[in-house]
């Protein structure tokens, strides 16, 4: 290992530049390398609808592999079975009973389905050269929409459409004179518009949630890749100029501390890859439950 020339080309800093949707997919980017995504019927393919659309296809290709086999009525052989079917249990076991209990089985399909396009989805991000889709706000705002949809149109189908859009208006029984009741009334509107507004409110968790911790974990990653550079190079100041070059010894501190500090970290994003694809899934399996059974 030996310390790169101080001298050259100021580094800008670009946190986010990995998370970033583009037309192209960059391999070296200090060689110019990469792939050139084309443009179909005039509509520019990005690197997340390559991404994207490689997830779908193995989460499906999974499930129709896994429901035939089952539906064979054979019994469970190699590792590939095994591992789908210990998922599929874990889906029904700790993801849709808590939120649905004896309706479980109904949802299973579905959230399975979103838990390991979105698990997947967080895992290609952590290869190199790629990019993490599930850190773009429009990706995880797509999703959360879908759940969105499935959580009231389950509530509709369970009271139909007039009785669900009136089980969001609470049901207070006051005692009183006038005064009470109409403090009982304006009580009522109140919290009916927060009912109202929580309903949206939850697709915003379910969105935001994902996005924000994918999003910091690989700024986290960049930052600490980022010490390597920052004092191999000058870097490149706002105002002009540039910042103080770092002593050449500095270089190999840095640089094993960095790197050690970083596959640590990629550690633990393996791990968050797998519990924000849960906690997304357990809290629309939650919010499935209360739609279809409100608390009022």
């Amino acid at each position: 290992m030996s310390a790169p020339a101080a001298a050259g080309k100021p580094l800008d800093i670009d946190p986010f530049h990995h998370v970033v949707d583009g037309p192209g997919i960059e391999i070296f980017e200090s060689l110019n390398l990469g792939i050139h995504l084309p443009a179909i019927a005039g509509y520019q393919i990005t690197k997340f609808h390559v991404f994207l659309a490689l997830s779908a296809t193995i989460v499906a290709i999974a499930m129709i592999w896994i429901g035939r086999k089952m539906a064979s009525g054979e019994n469970p052989r190699g590792k590939m079975w095994n591992l789908l079917e210990s998922l599929l249990y874990f889906v029904r076991e700790k993801i849709a009973k808590p939120g649905l209990n004896d309706e479980a089985d109904k949802y299973v399909p579905f959230l399975t389905t979103i838990f390991l396009f979105i698990f997947l989805t967080n895992l290609l991000g952590m290869i190199p050269f790629l990019g993490s889709a599930t850190a773009s706000i429009a990706v995880t705002f797509a999703l959360a929409l879908c759940s969105f949809v499935v959580i009231h149109v389950s509530g509709i189908q369970e009271m139909g459409f007039k009785k669900y859009i009136l089980s969001f208006i609470p049901h207070l029984h006051l005692e009183g004179g006038p005064a009470i009741k109409a403090m009982g009334f304006f009580i009522t509107v109140g919290m009916a518009m927060l009912e109202y507004a929580t309903a949206f409110i939850r697709l915003a968790v379910l969105a935001i949630r994902l996005f924000a911790n994918m999003l910091a974990g690989h700024a986290a990653l960049f930052m600490i890749l980022f010490f390597i550079q920052y004092v191999s190079r000058p870097i490149s100041d706002p105002m002009g100029g540039y910042l103080h070059e770092s002593p050449g010894w500095l270089y190999y501190v840095i640089a094993p501390v960095s790197i050690l500090l970083s596959v640590a970290l990629s550690c633990l994003e393996l791990f968050v890859a797998g519990l924000q694809a849960f906690v997304f899934t357990l809290l629309t399996s939650i919010f499935i439950g209360l739609a279809k059974h409100p608390a009022h």
